[in-house]
Order: C-alpha cells, then sequence, then structure tokens
C-alpha cells in the first residue's frame, strides 16, 4: 500500500466477526484425523510396495497377481499423501477461526509481549505450508514427517517463552493468520500506536523489508529500545536486504535531523552498521557429499528464515545466518540441531534482559 501501511478505509478492521469458532474445532479435528489416517495409509502402503518390488526383482516378475499388488500399493500411497496434505490445510483453516485475537492495543500495556512487526507482502509466504522434504538425501517416507506448522507459527514457538508474540493484523483481511496473536490498530494513528507497542515490548521481532512503512518502524525501535531488545528477522533475499539497508540509512538522516531522538535522552542512537548478507558458505558440494545427496551439486533449497541480526551494547550489528549448505548430510534432524545451535546464543542473550516488561 502507499503512505500508510495499516491504512484501509473500505473495510473492517478485525475479522473477528468472521471467526467460526466451533467450525474451527471441527476443521482441526478433521484435519489432524486426515493426517494421521493419511501417515498411516501411506506408510503402511510405501513399505508394502518395496517388499512387492523385492518379490519381483527376485523372480516373481512374471506374476499377474504381484503387479496388481504393485498397483493397489501404489494407488494406496497417493490415497494416503492426498489425505497428509488436505488434512494439513484443513488444520490451518481451523487455527484461524480459532485463533485468539487482542481487543486493544491497550491492554498489553503492563503485561509481557513480543512484537513482531514486518511487511504485509511477507504474509503469504509466512502463512504456507513448508512442503520440502527434509535434505537433499532424504526418502520418500520422511514427507509424512514434515511439520503441519506454518512458517509464522514455527517463528512464534521459538520465541513464545520471551512472552506473548504479538503482530500488527493486516486490515481487512478476512481471517487472522496462524502464528502471532493479531492486534488491529485505528485507522487514523497507526504510527502512534505502533510507538507505543515497540517501547512497550519485552522483545521486538522485525522482519527486513524495504518498504517506507518496515522502514520507520525499524528507526522507531532504534529509537526507543535498547540495543539487547531488538531482533532483525532475515525472511528476504540479499537484493530485498540491501534494499532496506539503504531505505533505512535515507529515513534515520530524515528522522534524526528533523524529529527528536530518545525519550530518556532526546538524542538519537547511532546508525548500526548492517552487515552484509552472508553468501552460502558451500555453494557448491564435494564430489562424494554430491552422491550421497541424490546428486544435487548445488543448493537447492533454503530455510524461509534465512537468518538474523542482533545487536551488541553500541549497536554493533552481527548477522546469523541459517546456512544449510555448512551441513555434510542435510536430514530433520541436522536442519533441527543447525537452526537450534544458532538461535541458542540470542535466546540466552534475551532470556538474560530484566523482567520488567
Amino acid at each position: 500500500m502507499s503512505g500508510n501501511p495499516y491504512f484501509l478505509r473500505d473495510r473492517e478492521l478485525s475479522p473477528r466477526g468472521a471467526q467460526r469458532t466451533a467450525r474451527g474445532r471441527v476443521l482441526v479435528c478433521a484435519g489432524w484425523t486426515l493426517r494421521v489416517t493419511g501417515t498411516v495409509v501411506g506408510l503402511l502402503s510405501f513399505f508394502e510396495f518395496k517388499e512387492r518390488i523385492k518379490d519381483a526383482i527376485g523372480g516373481s516378475a512374471g506374476d499377474a497377481f504381484l503387479w496388481l499388488s504393485l498397483l493397489g500399493w501404489a494407488v494406496a500411497f497417493m490415497v494416503g499423501l492426498a489425505a497428509f496434505f488436505v488434512g494439513r490445510l484443513l488444520v490451518v483453516r481451523g487455527k484461524q477461526h480459532t485463533a485468539d485475537l487482542v481487543v486493544s492495543c491497550g491492554s498489553l500495556a503492563g503485561t509481557r509481549y513480543v512484537l513482531y512487526l514486518r511487511p504485509f507482502s511477507n504474509d503469504p509466504e509466512m502463512a504456507s505450508l513448508n512442503d520440502d522434504i527434509q535434505g537433499g538425501g532424504a526418502t520418500l517416507e520422511n514427507i509424512f514427517f514434515i511439520s503441519g506448522l506454518t512458517h509464522e507459527e514455527a517463528l512464534v514457538r521459538r520465541f513464545r517463552r520471551f512472552g506473548r508474540v504479538v503482530a500488527i493484523g493486516r486490515p481487512g483481511e478476512n481471517l487472522p493468520l496462524p502464528g502471532a496473536t493479531r492486534a488491529y490498530l485505528p485507522l487514523d494513528d497507526w504510527q502512534g500506536t505502533v510507538s507505543d507497542l515497540i517501547a512497550g515490548a519485552h522483545v521486538v521481532l522485525l522482519s527486513a523489508g524495504p518498504g517506507p512503512g518496515t522502514v520507520w518502524e525499524f528507526t522507531e525501535a532504534l529509537r526507543l529500545l535498547p540495543p539487547d531488545r531488538l531482533v532483525l528477522l532475515a525472511y528476504c533475499d540479499p537484493d530485498t536486504y540491501d534494499g532496506f539497508r539503504a531505505a533505512v540509512a535515507v529515513e534515520y538522516d530524515r528522522r534524526s535531523r528533523t524529529e527528536p531522538g530518545s525519550p530518556e535522552t532526546g538524542l538519537w542512537p547511532p546508525l548500526p552498521d548492517l552487515p552484509d548478507y552472508p553468501p552460502p558458505a558451500r555453494p557448491v558440494r564435494p564430489r562424494w557429499q554430491v552422491l550421497l545427496n541424490g546428486g544435487r551439486k548445488r543448493l537447492r533449497w533454503d530455510f524461509a528464515l534465512k537468518g538474523l541480526i542482533v545487536f551488541g551494547p553500541r549497536w554493533e550489528a552481527t548477522f546469523i545466518r541459517f546456512d544449510p549448505t555448512t551441513l555434510k548430510l542435510p536430514s530433520v534432524w541436522t536442519l533441527h540441531r543447525l537452526v537450534k545451535r544458532e538461535l541458542r546464543p540470542v535466546q540466552d542473550q534475551l532470556d538474560a534482559l530484566n523482567t520488567g516488561n
């Protein structure tokens, strides 16, 4: 949107009236039933299919019944797979109907919350489910073990230990997205409300993007917060990140010359020197890893959250990159350990914050 990114005149701000809690619970229950049923049917048929293949290789290739059996198990696998994926979608839809909403932003005052700010253009990706089989060499049956969380839900799980995760809801959306609890802003004073929310937050998570609203939010967090309460999220590619850095420099120069700085000192803190976007450590794999990872020479995919930037006491910035190319044998377990290991110092820093908010 141009101008105020939260401004929308012709639609209702909050989707509270569109939510149907009973319908949501039914959808969640039905979705989980389909997921479990699809997993059982899919795994059973997959392993039975493999056994029949062994029989065919062992000398029963001319057995018509064997080939019919193979066809039946293949069909059963596809049915199980379809049920699994439909179930995941139903669960997400049900969560939209049962999601909590913040009645008013004023009710957050005095409570401990994590404020999640992002460009609204990120919402479609953040609301999507991960459909990638984890890791280059993963076997087909692992598809039934991919997460049922959206990318935003996964982010919330990482940071909810520090407080209730609250996001600004997009005005006019039909239903809130799963993940952070949505708060809906007044149309006439979005910057003042967001400023109050930033100042009162225990932690602010801000997803980088070059849009004017996101850039203003970053400079406002810079003005109001101590460095250890701000975490910058990189869900974007290097070009978008570079655009964000350039836009921040321009906005900081404008605001620091024309607006008062910190409420405590009246001064603006130094503009952080945001680091370059780290490239993949190993964009091309050694030959032996290529063979073990299904013949994939290059990086086939990346995490949705590419990394995050944290700040030291004097606003010195560090880019922590979640780089899957550092793993010799990617798998659901090694990927989980990688993110957990890289996040641990950040979480320890946030754990050390005082509990005043």
